[in-house]
């Protein structure tokens, strides 16, 4: 029940560099003569690979997407095609503008929730407290356990010809997540009046009514996300993005659209209404694409070993899913305690401002690369899987450490593009900003987890990063009972983030261990990336103070103008200072955007074209 992925700890969602080219900068000494093969990667046992130099952006590039993997037949061959070779920069081309929208849709949508309710309206906060039950039905059953557990058994079977195999798999999938949601969802309804009373209780009667009424509404949503999600995997897993990419898209416009038209007969109504529509758009939109790939039929094949791999793979994940709720429910909680209206409508909309950087670059890099990580697992193929991982690990880092920089020297005047229009006031924007403030010091830990987890799901470990959400969760309900006394929603906010990089630190932990990744070389990078980062911040505001001395101005112009241009004069900053210290990741960078879309061709590669 969300865009593409939760980020851990946050509140309810509705559905979103290469190796130096200096050699002695990042090359890292053998341990052995000859390195074991990652096949039969299991939790906990993965062999220690052997360390050699990374190799080039170029080199990767080529390796992702000039290098065609050898066909099997029928839908494998299809598949094969799809995530090898040139295909593979389409599929990321096509995931990458999917989120990219999804994202800017996603706040749309918020921003038409603000627009038409405020800022502080207390419907508005019922609103995001009911859809709390629905939400969590979704992520104990399905959400990213079906994607983490489907996608790495669907790919390999693939990868080894058994295309009738992996079909009868997704349609075994889908069709137990019907069987197990419908009776959850019937149980819960009863319950509704009880679960809403204890959890979210109001001394307002007809708050406590509406509440209660659009939990109900809400859900028949988690069966039909269910069912998205394992079309969504298993469309993924057969190298098809597209109609995945425009699904959640959907979603989104359709609850944008009955936000817009309902609002008037239905009032707080039609939002809950519009979370149904936009499940049932999102199903709809896959099911072509579903039924000419054969991906579905009603049958199950619980028998089949595959099933229970896919089953066993995911209960981890989903009990992983499962404990985070209990930070949803704790921080919901804390916000049902404030007194008077606005406080979880701010930090949901921070929250969502949050989101618009971690879909544009952690979930479209960790959808993409799962089934190829996957792949390279199944055949044994450990060069491909350890440039994959060091080529997205550099240049996520590059990317997002001065983001982050950027975005908190011009967090209000961001707010205020974002949301200050229509019934959400320049108040509301001075209570939002500091919240989305503290949002952003956990941002770089949020976009590698989206990154870091799909390494351990390619080799079907779903052991590991489901530790690591345990670790996050209990720091994320401890810091919050300790700060929130203090800091209200801003230690919520900060809780979060904290939990974030606790368990950043503990995948990378144990990725350096099993893997035999030397992490040493990258983090020598992440510090050079921070001071340039620090500079190129202070050219930006620097910018912003400019254009407005106040940082306050209530004009929607002068702000979208400070934002612009901070960020422009800020990223040139960036890029001055990455090629006066010559920071090998910018022209790596270059590079690879000019691989991706086909302007240059490393040399020594061949391009092949599938």
């Amino acid at each position: 029940m969300t865009e593409q992925r939760k980020i851990r700890g946050g509140p309810p969602r509705l559905p979103a560099s290469p190796a130096a080219g200096d050699a002695s900068a990042s090359e890292v000494r053998p341990e052995s003569a000859e390195s074991p093969r990652l096949e039969g990667w299991q939790p906990r046992s993965l062999p220690q690979l052997r360390r050699e130099p990374a190799a080039p952006a170029a080199a990767v590039a080529g390796d992702v997407v000039l290098t065609a993997d050898v066909a099997t037949a029928n839908l494998s061959a299809a598949a094969s095609a799809r995530l090898g070779g040139r295909a593979i920069a389409l599929a990321g081309v096509v995931v990458v503008a999917g989120v990219v929208l999804s994202r800017l849709i996603g706040w749309l949508r918020t921003a038409v929730f603000f627009a038409q309710f405020g800022g502080s309206n207390a419907g508005l906060d019922s609103f995001y407290f009911a859809f709390r039950i629905p939400d969590t039905l979704f992520q104990l059953v399905a959400a990213g356990a079906v994607g983490s557990a489907l996608v790495p058994v669907a790919s390999g079977l693939l990868a080894n010809g058994e295309s009738e195999r992996a079909r009868r798999l997704i349609a075994t999938i889908a069709n137990l997540m019907i069987l197990a949601l419908i009776p959850l969802a019937i149980v819960v309804w009863i319950a509704a009046p009880g679960l809403v009373g204890i959890l979210f209780p109001t001394d307002d009667p007809s708050q406590l009514d509406l509440r209660i009424g659009m939990t109900r509404l809400m859900l028949l949503s988690p069966v039909l996300l269910a069912v998205g999600a394992v079309m969504t995997a298993g469309l993924n897993s057969v190298g098809l993005f597209g109609a995945p990419a425009v699904a959640a898209n959907v979603y989104n416009v359709g609850i944008i659209v009955c936000a817009l038209l309902l609002t008037p007969i239905l009032g707080i109504y039609a939002l809950a209404l519009g979370v149904v529509v936009g499940a049932a758009g999102l199903v709809i939109t896959q099911g072509m694409a579903v039924r000419k790939s054969g991906l579905y039929a009603p049958e199950l094949h619980v028998h089949d070993p595959a099933v229970r791999e896919t089953l066993l793979l995911m209960a981890p994940r989903a009990l992983g899913l499962g404990v985070t709720q209990l930070v949803f429910l704790v921080n919901s909680v804390f916000l049902n305690s404030l007194a008077g209206a606005g406080p979880n409508s701010w930090y949901n909309g921070a929250f969502t401002a949050l989101q618009i950087p971690v879909g544009l670059i952690g979930v479209p890099l960790g959808i993409v690369l799962l089934p190829p990580l996957s792949q390279a697992i199944a055949r044994g193929d450990d060069e491909r899987f350890r440039r994959l991982v060091d080529q997205s690990l550099r240049l996520l880092l590059f990317v997002v450490v001065p983001m982050t920089g950027f975005m908190l020297v011009l967090a209000r005047p961001t707010i205020a593009v974002l949301y200050q229009h229509g019934n959400f006031s320049a108040a509301d924007t001075a209570s939002t900003t500091p919240v989305y403030a503290v949002f952003l010091l956990g941002l770089v830990a949020h976009v590698l987890i989206a990154l870091l987890a799909p390494i351990f799901y390619a080799g079907k470990d779903t052991r590991t990063p489901v530790t690591a959400a345990l670790l996050a969760v209990f720091v994320d309900v401890a810091a919050a009972i300790v700060l929130f006394p203090f800091m209200h929603v801003l230690g919520l906010a900060l809780a979060i983030g904290l939990g974030a990089w606790a368990e950043v630190a503990l995948l990378v932990v144990l990725m350096e261990r099993r893997i035999g990744f030397d992490l040493r070389p990258i983090a020598r990078h992440a510090v050079a990336f921070g001071a340039a980062a620090c500079v190129a911040s202070a050219a930006a505001y620097l910018a912003a103070r400019v254009i407005d001395p106040s940082l306050a101005s209530s004009s929607l112009v002068t702000q979208v103008v400070e934002v612009v241009a901070g960020g422009l004069v800020g990223l040139a900053a960036y890029a001055a200072w990455a090629r006066v210290f010559r920071l090998p990741e910018f022209d790596d960078a270059l590079t690879l955007a000019r691989t991706l879309i086909g302007r240059t061709k490393p040399a020594g590669q061949a391009v092949v074209d599938d």
